[in-house]
């Protein structure tokens, strides 16, 4: 029987593994908060996006896109599973853990997120799962 770690991963840590992953990644931990900003491009044929990532222990991460901004497919009144401040829906509550590494998890989530986001603003239909929601703060 396997044994789930429980404890949170240290920030530092968190850090490393970001920027092993993402050599293009920048980050810092100061009191107590992870922040880290990388480019990100989720396939050849699509843009590279700056993404800023914060994160403190026993609160969600929170992503948002810094450049270029997010745009509205030309039916949409608001961009798809985004929470207020544009801050990236990646999983469902639970899903993602303290334990778990951002670099493994949240970052090529973000890349997935941001393929469907284009795959959106070509043809105004969200396929990249999930539910819809309304406005609310991040999980």
């Amino acid at each position: 029987m396997a044994i789930t770690p429980t404890r949170a991963v240290n920030l530092a840590r968190q850090l490393v593994t970001i920027t092993a992953a993402m050599p293009s990644a920048e980050g810092r931990v100061h009191r107590g908060e992870l922040v880290c900003t990388m480019r990100i491009q989720p396939s050849p044929a699509s843009r590279a996006y700056t993404v800023r990532l914060a994160y403190r222990h026993a609160t969600p991460p929170s992503i948002t896109v810094t450049d270029p901004p997010l745009e509205l497919h030309p039916d949409a009144k608001k961009l798809p599973h985004v929470f207020i401040g544009d801050k990236l829906c990646l999983y469902y509550r639970g899903e993602w853990k303290h334990h778990m590494l951002l670099a493994h998890t949240v970052v090529p989530w973000i890349s997935e997120w941001l393929m469907h986001y284009e795959l959106w603003l070509v043809t105004g239909r969200w396929a990249g799962g999930g539910h819809t929601h309304a406005v609310q703060q991040p999980q």
